[in-house]
Protein backbone atom coordinates (compact mmCIF):
# COMPACT_ATOMS: atom_id res chain seq x y z
CA UNK A 1 0.00 0.00 0.00
CA UNK A 2 1.10 3.63 -0.49
CA UNK A 3 1.88 3.89 3.31
CA UNK A 4 4.03 0.90 3.28
CA UNK A 5 6.20 2.70 0.10
CA UNK A 6 5.48 5.96 2.05
CA UNK A 7 7.72 5.18 4.76
CA UNK A 8 9.90 2.98 3.00
CA UNK A 9 11.42 6.38 0.79
CA UNK A 10 11.16 8.65 3.74
CA UNK A 11 12.55 6.87 6.14
CA UNK A 12 16.12 7.25 5.16
CA UNK A 13 15.87 11.01 4.89
CA UNK A 14 14.08 11.02 8.30
CA UNK A 15 17.03 9.39 9.93
CA UNK A 16 19.80 11.70 8.38
CA UNK A 17 17.58 15.23 9.60
CA UNK A 18 17.25 13.56 13.42
CA UNK A 19 20.48 12.61 13.54
CA UNK A 20 22.26 15.75 11.94
CA UNK A 21 19.21 18.16 13.57
CA UNK A 22 18.47 16.49 16.79
CA UNK A 23 21.20 13.92 17.43
CA UNK A 24 19.16 11.39 17.55
CA UNK A 25 20.06 7.27 17.05
CA UNK A 26 17.10 4.80 17.75
CA UNK A 27 17.71 1.62 18.50
CA UNK A 28 16.27 -0.71 15.62
CA UNK A 29 13.73 -3.80 16.55
CA UNK A 30 12.35 -6.61 14.80
CA UNK A 31 8.76 -7.02 15.88
CA UNK A 32 6.72 -10.40 15.22
CA UNK A 33 4.28 -9.69 13.23
CA UNK A 34 1.44 -7.55 14.74
CA UNK A 35 -0.91 -5.31 15.20
CA UNK A 36 0.82 -3.37 18.28
CA UNK A 37 -0.36 -0.58 20.19
CA UNK A 38 3.24 1.69 20.55
CA UNK A 39 3.04 4.17 23.20
CA UNK A 40 5.95 6.82 23.67
CA UNK A 41 6.85 9.63 25.95
CA UNK A 42 6.09 13.21 24.38
CA UNK A 43 9.21 15.55 24.35
CA UNK A 44 9.74 16.72 20.81
CA UNK A 45 6.83 17.59 18.13
CA UNK A 46 8.70 15.25 16.43
CA UNK A 47 8.66 12.03 18.82
CA UNK A 48 6.38 9.84 16.20
CA UNK A 49 8.88 9.96 14.01
CA UNK A 50 11.92 9.24 15.83
CA UNK A 51 10.21 6.19 17.28
CA UNK A 52 8.78 5.30 13.98
CA UNK A 53 13.18 4.88 13.07
CA UNK A 54 13.01 1.95 15.40
CA UNK A 55 10.89 -0.56 13.68
CA UNK A 56 9.75 -1.37 9.91
CA UNK A 57 6.77 -0.70 8.29
CA UNK A 58 4.26 2.21 8.87
CA UNK A 59 2.72 3.36 12.25
CA UNK A 60 -0.73 4.95 12.09
CA UNK A 61 -0.48 7.66 14.56
CA UNK A 62 -3.25 9.58 16.58
CA UNK A 63 -2.51 13.09 16.61
CA UNK A 64 -4.39 16.14 16.86
CA UNK A 65 -6.66 17.18 14.79
CA UNK A 66 -4.80 20.36 14.48
CA UNK A 67 -2.52 18.94 11.54
CA UNK A 68 -5.40 18.11 9.56
CA UNK A 69 -6.04 22.32 9.44
CA UNK A 70 -2.74 23.12 7.54
CA UNK A 71 -3.55 23.98 3.55
CA UNK A 72 -1.47 22.34 0.99
CA UNK A 73 0.71 20.22 3.38
CA UNK A 74 -2.39 18.58 5.12
CA UNK A 75 -3.84 16.57 2.39
CA UNK A 76 -0.04 15.36 1.30
CA UNK A 77 -0.04 14.22 5.14
CA UNK A 78 -3.21 12.64 4.60
CA UNK A 79 -2.52 10.82 2.03
CA UNK A 80 1.29 9.46 2.51
CA UNK A 81 0.76 8.45 6.22
CA UNK A 82 -3.19 8.85 7.04
CA UNK A 83 -2.92 9.65 10.79
CA UNK A 84 -5.86 9.43 13.39
CA UNK A 85 -7.00 12.69 13.53
CA UNK A 86 -8.21 13.34 17.58
CA UNK A 87 -9.40 16.84 19.29
CA UNK A 88 -7.36 17.62 22.32
CA UNK A 89 -8.55 17.72 25.34
CA UNK A 90 -12.10 16.30 23.88
CA UNK A 91 -13.00 12.35 24.09
CA UNK A 92 -13.50 11.18 20.92
CA UNK A 93 -15.15 8.07 20.08
CA UNK A 94 -14.34 7.85 16.38
CA UNK A 95 -10.76 7.94 17.26
CA UNK A 96 -11.18 5.00 19.09
CA UNK A 97 -13.64 3.47 16.41
CA UNK A 98 -10.47 4.13 14.08
CA UNK A 99 -7.71 2.41 16.02
CA UNK A 100 -10.18 -0.63 16.61
CA UNK A 101 -10.41 -0.45 12.33
CA UNK A 102 -6.51 -0.56 12.05
CA UNK A 103 -5.94 -2.87 14.80
CA UNK A 104 -8.25 -5.79 12.77
CA UNK A 105 -6.18 -5.35 9.31
CA UNK A 106 -3.02 -5.93 11.41
CA UNK A 107 -1.86 -2.30 11.41
CA UNK A 108 0.67 -0.68 14.25
CA UNK A 109 -0.64 2.32 16.24
CA UNK A 110 1.55 4.91 17.62
CA UNK A 111 -0.06 7.25 20.74
CA UNK A 112 1.72 9.71 23.23
CA UNK A 113 -0.55 8.78 26.18
CA UNK A 114 0.58 12.07 27.97
CA UNK A 115 -1.47 13.73 24.85
CA UNK A 116 0.75 16.89 25.29
CA UNK A 117 4.32 17.93 25.25
CA UNK A 118 6.21 18.44 28.65
CA UNK A 119 6.68 21.40 30.11
CA UNK A 120 8.74 20.15 32.43
CA UNK A 121 10.76 17.36 31.43
CA UNK A 122 8.81 14.76 33.18
CA UNK A 123 5.91 12.62 32.34
CA UNK A 124 3.06 14.95 32.25
CA UNK A 125 -0.69 13.01 33.26
CA UNK A 126 -1.72 10.29 31.35
CA UNK A 127 -5.26 9.71 31.28
CA UNK A 128 -6.35 6.58 32.54
CA UNK A 129 -8.79 6.20 29.06
CA UNK A 130 -5.77 4.81 27.37
CA UNK A 131 -6.25 1.70 29.59
CA UNK A 132 -9.28 1.34 28.95
CA UNK A 133 -8.39 1.19 25.00
CA UNK A 134 -5.71 -1.51 25.37
CA UNK A 135 -8.08 -3.30 26.85
CA UNK A 136 -10.88 -3.05 23.99
CA UNK A 137 -8.25 -4.10 21.26
CA UNK A 138 -6.70 -6.52 23.12
CA UNK A 139 -2.82 -6.31 21.31
CA UNK A 140 0.50 -5.88 22.22
CA UNK A 141 1.67 -3.00 23.55
CA UNK A 142 5.28 -1.67 23.13
CA UNK A 143 6.78 1.09 25.66
CA UNK A 144 8.90 2.96 24.08
CA UNK A 145 11.15 5.62 25.93
CA UNK A 146 12.53 8.84 24.30
CA UNK A 147 15.62 9.80 26.49
CA UNK A 148 17.20 13.85 26.10
CA UNK A 149 14.20 15.18 24.26
CA UNK A 150 13.54 17.69 26.52
CA UNK A 151 17.68 19.16 26.93
CA UNK A 152 17.79 19.07 22.87
CA UNK A 153 13.98 20.34 22.59
CA UNK A 154 12.46 21.80 25.42
CA UNK A 155 8.81 22.98 24.88
CA UNK A 156 9.54 26.22 26.65
CA UNK A 157 11.90 26.84 23.66
CA UNK A 158 11.84 27.00 19.42
CA UNK A 159 15.66 27.03 19.54
CA UNK A 160 17.03 23.82 19.52
CA UNK A 161 20.01 22.55 21.25
CA UNK A 162 23.08 20.61 20.76
CA UNK A 163 23.12 17.37 22.66
CA UNK A 164 22.33 13.53 22.44
CA UNK A 165 18.95 11.85 22.31
CA UNK A 166 18.39 8.00 22.05
CA UNK A 167 15.31 6.23 21.13
CA UNK A 168 14.41 1.95 22.39
CA UNK A 169 11.85 -0.19 23.89
CA UNK A 170 11.39 -0.24 27.20
CA UNK A 171 9.10 -2.76 27.89
CA UNK A 172 6.67 -5.01 25.67
CA UNK A 173 3.13 -6.61 27.03
CA UNK A 174 1.99 -9.59 25.87
CA UNK A 175 -1.85 -10.05 25.03
CA UNK A 176 -1.76 -12.32 27.56
CA UNK A 177 -0.54 -9.83 30.17
CA UNK A 178 -2.63 -7.39 29.01
CA UNK A 179 -5.62 -9.50 28.88
CA UNK A 180 -4.58 -10.67 33.00
CA UNK A 181 -3.31 -7.17 34.28
CA UNK A 182 -5.77 -5.18 35.56
CA UNK A 183 -6.05 -1.68 34.41
CA UNK A 184 -4.53 -0.71 37.49
CA UNK A 185 -1.56 -2.57 37.12
CA UNK A 186 -1.21 -1.43 33.40
CA UNK A 187 -1.29 2.29 34.20
CA UNK A 188 1.07 2.02 36.52
CA UNK A 189 3.60 0.11 34.13
CA UNK A 190 3.13 2.27 31.67
CA UNK A 191 3.44 5.51 33.82
CA UNK A 192 6.77 3.87 35.65
CA UNK A 193 8.23 3.14 32.37
CA UNK A 194 7.66 5.94 30.14
CA UNK A 195 9.42 8.31 32.70
CA UNK A 196 12.71 9.45 31.91
CA UNK A 197 14.61 11.18 34.47
CA UNK A 198 16.68 14.10 32.14
CA UNK A 199 19.33 14.75 34.77
CA UNK A 200 20.50 11.25 34.84
CA UNK A 201 21.91 10.70 31.32
CA UNK A 202 24.64 13.36 32.60
CA UNK A 203 24.35 14.72 29.40
CA UNK A 204 25.34 18.47 28.27
CA UNK A 205 23.15 20.15 25.68
CA UNK A 206 24.67 23.39 24.42
CA UNK A 207 23.44 26.04 22.65
CA UNK A 208 22.56 30.30 22.53
CA UNK A 209 19.77 31.68 24.89
CA UNK A 210 19.10 28.75 27.01
CA UNK A 211 16.65 30.18 29.34
CA UNK A 212 14.96 32.07 26.43
CA UNK A 213 11.18 32.28 26.51
CA UNK A 214 11.10 30.30 29.86
CA UNK A 215 8.02 32.73 30.37
CA UNK A 216 5.82 31.03 28.24
CA UNK A 217 6.32 27.73 30.89
CA UNK A 218 6.54 30.17 33.85
CA UNK A 219 3.36 32.61 35.20
CA UNK A 220 4.44 32.62 38.90
CA UNK A 221 7.32 34.17 40.73
CA UNK A 222 9.17 31.86 43.33
CA UNK A 223 10.02 34.86 45.28
CA UNK A 224 7.27 37.12 45.42
CA UNK A 225 4.98 34.29 45.50
CA UNK A 226 2.63 35.69 43.38
CA UNK A 227 1.17 35.51 39.55
CA UNK A 228 4.04 37.68 37.72
CA UNK A 229 4.46 38.95 34.40
CA UNK A 230 8.32 37.14 34.28
CA UNK A 231 10.85 37.67 30.69
CA UNK A 232 14.06 35.90 29.69
CA UNK A 233 17.39 37.45 27.95
CA UNK A 234 19.79 35.01 27.06
CA UNK A 235 20.61 32.47 30.00
CA UNK A 236 19.04 34.20 32.45
CA UNK A 237 15.44 34.48 33.73
CA UNK A 238 13.96 37.59 35.70
CA UNK A 239 11.11 38.77 37.45
CA UNK A 240 10.92 42.50 37.13
CA UNK A 241 8.92 42.93 40.99
CA UNK A 242 11.49 41.31 42.90
CA UNK A 243 14.68 41.71 40.84
CA UNK A 244 15.39 37.74 40.88
CA UNK A 245 17.72 36.84 38.31
CA UNK A 246 18.25 32.82 37.30
CA UNK A 247 20.54 31.27 35.13
CA UNK A 248 19.76 28.24 33.34
CA UNK A 249 22.44 26.05 32.55
CA UNK A 250 23.32 23.21 29.84
CA UNK A 251 23.14 20.46 32.32
CA UNK A 252 19.52 21.29 32.80
CA UNK A 253 19.63 22.83 35.97
CA UNK A 254 19.25 26.35 37.78
CA UNK A 255 22.32 28.30 39.09
CA UNK A 256 21.72 31.76 41.13
CA UNK A 257 23.34 33.27 43.88
CA UNK A 258 19.88 34.32 45.16
CA UNK A 259 18.66 31.93 48.03
CA UNK A 260 14.97 32.87 47.82
CA UNK A 261 15.02 30.60 44.73
CA UNK A 262 14.88 27.02 46.05
CA UNK A 263 14.34 25.01 42.33
CA UNK A 264 17.61 22.93 41.33
CA UNK A 265 15.50 21.62 37.90
CA UNK A 266 12.49 22.78 35.71
CA UNK A 267 10.37 19.85 36.92
CA UNK A 268 10.59 21.36 40.51
CA UNK A 269 9.81 24.69 39.74
CA UNK A 270 6.71 23.65 37.22
CA UNK A 271 5.23 21.33 41.07
CA UNK A 272 5.51 24.41 42.80
CA UNK A 273 3.55 26.45 40.32
CA UNK A 274 1.09 23.72 39.89
CA UNK A 275 0.76 23.39 43.74
CA UNK A 276 0.23 27.48 43.52
CA UNK A 277 -2.58 27.30 41.21
CA UNK A 278 -4.61 24.86 43.24
CA UNK A 279 -3.80 26.76 46.71
CA UNK A 280 -5.14 30.27 44.53
CA UNK A 281 -7.96 32.29 44.84
CA UNK A 282 -8.49 31.48 41.24
CA UNK A 283 -12.48 32.85 41.44
CA UNK A 284 -10.40 36.74 41.41
CA UNK A 285 -7.93 35.91 38.85
CA UNK A 286 -7.83 37.61 35.87
CA UNK A 287 -4.88 37.05 33.05
CA UNK A 288 -4.56 38.99 30.14
CA UNK A 289 -2.26 39.20 27.33
CA UNK A 290 -1.92 41.58 24.18
CA UNK A 291 -0.11 41.37 20.58
CA UNK A 292 -2.80 38.43 19.83
CA UNK A 293 -3.76 36.92 17.03
CA UNK A 294 -7.30 35.18 17.45
CA UNK A 295 -8.34 32.39 14.20
CA UNK A 296 -11.03 30.43 13.96
CA UNK A 297 -10.67 27.09 12.76
CA UNK A 298 -13.47 26.62 9.70
CA UNK A 299 -13.68 23.40 7.47
CA UNK A 300 -10.22 22.52 8.10
CA UNK A 301 -9.16 26.16 7.45
CA UNK A 302 -7.58 28.65 9.91
CA UNK A 303 -9.88 32.31 9.34
CA UNK A 304 -8.11 35.77 10.83
CA UNK A 305 -10.24 36.58 13.06
CA UNK A 306 -9.15 39.28 15.57
CA UNK A 307 -5.84 40.89 16.60
CA UNK A 308 -5.66 42.61 19.53
CA UNK A 309 -6.16 41.91 23.06
CA UNK A 310 -7.53 38.82 25.44
CA UNK A 311 -8.28 38.35 28.84
CA UNK A 312 -9.27 35.47 30.49
CA UNK A 313 -11.16 34.91 34.46
CA UNK A 314 -14.30 32.48 35.68
CA UNK A 315 -17.08 34.76 33.54
CA UNK A 316 -14.99 33.79 30.58
CA UNK A 317 -13.09 35.36 27.41
CA UNK A 318 -12.42 38.37 25.92
CA UNK A 319 -11.05 39.25 22.76
CA UNK A 320 -10.40 43.07 21.55
CA UNK A 321 -8.80 45.69 19.81
CA UNK A 322 -10.26 49.54 18.70
CA UNK A 323 -12.21 47.92 16.58
CA UNK A 324 -14.02 45.14 17.37
CA UNK A 325 -14.94 42.81 20.42
CA UNK A 326 -15.69 39.39 20.88
CA UNK A 327 -16.71 37.61 23.87
CA UNK A 328 -16.98 33.87 24.82
CA UNK A 329 -18.88 32.92 28.33
CA UNK A 330 -17.09 30.37 30.60
CA UNK A 331 -19.95 27.97 30.80
CA UNK A 332 -19.65 27.82 26.96
CA UNK A 333 -16.34 26.78 26.23
CA UNK A 334 -16.08 22.80 26.30
CA UNK A 335 -11.64 22.96 27.07
CA UNK A 336 -8.85 24.50 26.67
CA UNK A 337 -5.29 22.99 24.59
CA UNK A 338 -2.13 23.64 23.78
CA UNK A 339 -0.52 22.81 20.63
CA UNK A 340 3.26 23.55 19.27
CA UNK A 341 5.08 25.34 21.57
CA UNK A 342 2.33 28.12 22.92
CA UNK A 343 -0.74 28.01 20.60
CA UNK A 344 -3.82 28.14 22.46
CA UNK A 345 -6.69 25.78 21.35
CA UNK A 346 -10.34 27.27 22.51
CA UNK A 347 -12.86 24.35 21.84
CA UNK A 348 -16.57 25.18 22.02
CA UNK A 349 -19.64 22.89 21.47
CA UNK A 350 -19.99 23.60 17.42
CA UNK A 351 -16.45 26.33 17.21
CA UNK A 352 -12.80 25.89 17.41
CA UNK A 353 -10.56 28.70 17.97
CA UNK A 354 -6.80 29.14 18.03
CA UNK A 355 -4.87 32.01 19.75
CA UNK A 356 -1.33 32.55 18.46
CA UNK A 357 1.74 35.49 19.70
CA UNK A 358 5.27 35.47 19.96
CA UNK A 359 7.41 32.79 21.76
CA UNK A 360 7.26 33.96 24.83
CA UNK A 361 3.64 33.60 24.70
CA UNK A 362 1.90 32.21 27.84
CA UNK A 363 -0.45 29.48 26.92
CA UNK A 364 -0.42 27.51 30.02
CA UNK A 365 -1.54 29.74 32.44
CA UNK A 366 -4.97 29.85 30.48
CA UNK A 367 -4.81 26.13 30.46
CA UNK A 368 -4.60 26.27 34.28
CA UNK A 369 -6.66 28.54 35.20
CA UNK A 370 -9.87 27.21 32.82
CA UNK A 371 -9.13 23.63 34.65
CA UNK A 372 -8.94 24.75 37.91
CA UNK A 373 -11.77 26.90 38.22
CA UNK A 374 -13.90 23.91 36.81
CA UNK A 375 -12.19 21.70 39.46
CA UNK A 376 -13.59 24.07 42.12
CA UNK A 377 -16.87 24.02 40.41
CA UNK A 378 -16.76 20.31 40.80
CA UNK A 379 -15.26 20.40 44.38
CA UNK A 380 -12.25 18.80 43.61
CA UNK A 381 -9.66 21.48 44.60
CA UNK A 382 -6.85 18.82 43.64
CA UNK A 383 -7.90 17.93 40.33
CA UNK A 384 -5.66 17.76 37.07
CA UNK A 385 -4.64 20.87 35.51
CA UNK A 386 -5.24 20.37 32.02
CA UNK A 387 -1.43 19.11 30.83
Amino acid sequence: CRHKVAFALLKPFMKLYLRVKYGYKAKKYKLEKGPYLLLFNHTTNLDPLMMALSFKGPIYFVTNDDLFNIPVISPIIKYLAAPIAKAKAVRDISTVKACIRIAKEGGNIGIAPEGNRTYSGVLTHVDRAIVKLIKVLKIPVVLYTIKGGFGVNPRFSRKLRKGKMYGEIGRILSADEVKEYSEAEIYDIIVRTLSVDELALKEKYRGKALAENLESAFYVCPVCDDFRVLESHGDHFRCRECGLDVEYTEDLVFRTEDDRFKFRTVAEYYRYQEDFIRKADVMNVTFSDSGIILKEIVKRFRKKFLEGNMSFNREGLRFWNDEKEFIIKYEDILSFAIVYQNTLIINLEKRTFQVSAGPSFNALKYVHLFNQIRNIQEGDTNGFLGI
